[in-house]
């Protein structure tokens, strides 16, 4: 951010110092699995940014944990951020990586109930009048990924009827495999309107507007 100081930790994370309000990463993990463990490694190193940063760990007990299904999350290890009522932004693996920075920044944003939005996404975000979900398929390796993770966790905090869920591909194949995932990043906007490839902020928020409209349409069509 231009003007603001940043400090950064071993592994280079960057992380303002305006972190406002407490913000709780939930995990559900697998206890001896390898991908849970680095998921664990990974929250405790943004954790460590700040004592406003909270990890708590629950074992998915096999699905039977019964916090993971009121919250109707079926596939683990996964990511919750969390603060006050607020649990609409899932990542499914381990957000190593391009990915790590870009949920460094989601936290941020969160924490100050400030999304950083240009005018434009603003005014899209918010014609969206129904609930919407947001997948987005990545990579960790993949460079263009972050840009549309961030999209979206933006749209999630900016906007309460925006739900997301970021995907990492290689951690859940049966999971791209079943949305055709041929290439990241990939969004899919409510089960229905997939885009692949790097969009820029205008063209994801213009897309979640859209996606917006067909649902309407489809309920009534």
């Amino acid at each position: 951010m231009v003007g603001t100081t940043v400090r950064t930790d071993a592994g280079g994370l960057r992380l303002p110092p305006e972190v406002n309000e407490e913000v709780t990463i939930l995990l559900f993990v697998e206890e001896g699995t390898a991908s849970s463990k680095e998921l664990q490694q990974v929250a405790n190193s943004i954790s460590a940014l700040s004592p406003k940063i909270v990890v708590k760990v629950e074992d998915a007990d096999r699905g039977r944990n019964e916090r993971l299904k009121s919250m109707h999350i079926k596939d683990w290890p996964c990511l919750v951020l969390m603060k006050d009522d607020f649990a609409r932004i899932r990542y499914y693996g381990a957000p190593v990586g391009y990915e790590t920075q870009a949920l460094v920044d989601a936290v941020v944003e969160l924490s100050n109930s400030s999304p950083h939005l240009s005018p434009k996404a603003k005014e899209s975000l918010s014609k969206v009048r129904r609930k919407a979900n947001i997948k987005v398929f990545v990579l960790t390796t993949c460079p263009f990924c972050p840009m549309v993770a961030r999209h979206a966790y933006r749209a999630a905090i900016g906007s309460p009827n925006v739900s997301i869920d970021i995907i990492d591909s290689s951690a859940f194949p049966k999971l791209a495999a079943r949305h055709s995932v041929m290439g990241v990043p990939k969004m899919i906007l409510n089960d229905s309107m997939d885009i692949t490839g790097a969009v820029d902020e205008v063209a994801f928020f213009e897309k979640l507007h859209e996606a917006d409209i067909a649902t309407l349409g489809s309920m009534f069509g």
